[in-house]
């Protein structure tokens, strides 16, 4: 799988997440947590919500519709009404720029 860049490191404060779209059309949530920076499909599986809306609580991000939660680091379903996780991916910072291994 090939790294694409994203944005810089030092655009996505800890404790925060953000939305990036990839050249293909395709939306990430970047998510950095004091353990380092995390990233999964950015629409809900539930009711296609864009989930960098919502809320990281603990280790989880919280869907802003309806309140699914993903596991931040494997995007697997931790609350209702979701049943089927998001797709996560392997991140790596270099030059000052946040990269997301993704393939189509």
């Amino acid at each position: 799988m090939p790294w694409v860049r994203t944005i810089g490191v030092d655009e996505l404060e800890e404790n925060k997440m953000t939305r990036t779209v990839l050249e293909n059309g395709h939306r990430i949530a970047l998510i950095r947590l004091e353990e380092g920076i995390y990233a999964l499909d950015d629409t809900c599986t539930h009711a296609e919500a864009s989930l960098s809306e919502g809320d990281i609580v603990g280790k989880h991000v919280r869907c802003p519709l309806h309140g699914a939660e993903f596991e931040i680091p494997t995007g697997q379903v931790k609350a209702f009404p979701a049943v089927v996780g998001v797709n996560s991916y392997e991140t790596k910072v270099e030059d000052d720029t946040i990269l997301v291994k993704y393939e189509e």
